[in-house]
């Protein structure tokens, strides 16, 4: 089953902490919630998959009080089944390949809204796919979080490269490809924030002087300060993210329409080269 059924495990979870009153949460959380991913990653040692999903959103091991009630609001809000019928559309769409799905609550899904507090996320692998949710989320951001994290999927199967060979290029076109898959399938209005945050002119000259020189820097875990931006450097927050969008929209406004699943086939060279990002410093 492509969606797993995550709710077993959460509420297995939350009465083994019950039975001890919350004490030794952190290994339970290990042992029910992390434990069973091995298999999806045999050769990475679990506690880094679980520090690794934690730092993506994941609940926290604290939070096993409120899990069972969040669980149940996740429940009633259909959000397995509105993921599963989305899985099916999207694959079919994209020719796109199997994946498994892993649904949980996000780090403080109960929390009171606020804009400090992110109510969703999610992170994709080869084969493996995570959303980490709040219960009170629209179906449509439902939707729109998990087309940009399975088209993801598609791209890194389609790539087939083990991450610590992925060029930082490459993780700029996979980012962009993913929200372009929202704004196709939805519209604007379910666009990330952080596709306004910047002029074409500020986007272009932190492209030049930062990114050119970068663009075949590999190894994912070396791409997120231009990912994210980095607090004191010349890389504002969310920069990678904004330009690897601005660079797949502009290569669709003038080479396209594409077909459903030929975008995520094409080269990060080919997109780059023919958007308004160019790759070399005498173009711009």
């Amino acid at each position: 089953m492509p969606v797993i059924q995550t709710q077993n495990l959460l509420y297995k979870f939350v009465e083994l902490c019950e039975e001890k009153s919350g004490r030794g949460a952190a290994t339970i959380h290990a042992e029910i919630i992390g434990a069973p991913l091995k298999k999806l990653f045999p050769t990475i040692n679990p506690d880094l998959v679980q520090y690794e999903l934690l730092r993506n959103g994941l609940f926290q091991p604290a939070e096993w009080r409120n899990i069972k009630e969040t669980v149940k609001q996740m429940e009633a809000e259909n959000i397995w089944q509105t993921v599963k019928q989305e899985y099916k559309l999207l694959r079919k769409r994209w020719d796109g390949p199997k994946v498994s799905i892993y649904i949980f609550p996000v780090k403080n899904a109960t929390a009171k809204s606020s804009k400090k507090i992110p109510k969703k996320n999610g992170v994709a692998y080869r084969g493996a796919l995570f959303l980490f949710l709040s219960p009170d989320l629209s179906k449509e951001e439902i939707k729109a979080l998990f087309a940009h994290e399975y088209n993801h999927v598609c791209r890194l199967d389609y790539l087939n490269q083990a991450p610590d060979k992925i060029s930082l290029m490459e993780s700029l076109i996979i980012e962009g490809l993913g929200e372009y898959a929202v704004k196709d399938l939805y519209g604007e209005e379910w666009l990330a924030p952080w596709i306004t945050l910047y002029s074409h002119e500020e986007a272009a000259a932190i492209w030049k002087k930062s990114f050119i020189p970068s663009l075949h820097v590999t190894g994912v875990k070396n791409h997120q300060h231009f990912l994210f931006g980095k607090v004191g450097s010349r890389l504002p927050k969310w920069i990678g993210y904004h330009i690897g969008f601005h660079i797949v929209d502009s290569f669709q406004k003038k080479h396209g329409p594409f077909p459903n699943n030929l975008l995520y086939k094409k080269t990060s060279e080919e997109i780059i080269t023919g958007s308004d990002f160019p790759m070399k410093i005498n173009d711009i």
